[in-house]
């Protein structure tokens, strides 16, 4: 018998929060609005419905967590510094969230080069505004 422990909300929260970020502020970089709009039909960043791979174990919440910090820090670095460890680092934690069943379905070649049209005029997606009030 093997005792797991579940995730907690919190952790959930981080991983939606995470996700967001992915969405506001790092695809936008790299990818035009309508390819964004396909990865959320088809499920990008999200836990696989065809598998039962991700069990929502503190364990898996933890690695899901941090891969998708690491992702985020390497495509940030990406624009001063970037040398083969990057890429690597990069493509083993896609395989660590692709076994805790998250669909990324990417690889460090799709990061390669800047979205310049996005970048230009800002693109707002899936941004809550902080009031309601018109200034």
């Amino acid at each position: 018998m093997k005792t797991v422990f579940s995730s907690t909300e919190e952790q959930e929260q981080e991983i939606a929060s995470l996700v967001s970020r992915f969405y506001e502020s790092v695809f936008p970089k790299y990818f035009t609005e309508s390819e964004i709009l396909h990865f959320r039909e088809i499920g990008v960043l999200e836990p696989n419905r065809s598998s039962v791979t991700y069990l929502a174990t503190l364990r898996d919440a933890f690695q899901v967590m941090t891969c998708l910090q690491v992702l985020m820090s390497i495509l940030d670095k990406q624009k001063r510094v970037m040398g083969p460890k990057s890429e690597e680092l990069f493509q083993h934690n896609i395989t660590l969230l692709n076994e805790c069943g998250i669909f990324f379905p990417f690889y460090y070649d799709h990061f390669s080069s800047i979205n310049h049209e996005t970048n230009n005029d800002m693109q707002m997606m899936d941004i809550q505004v902080a009031n309601q009030y018109l200034v």
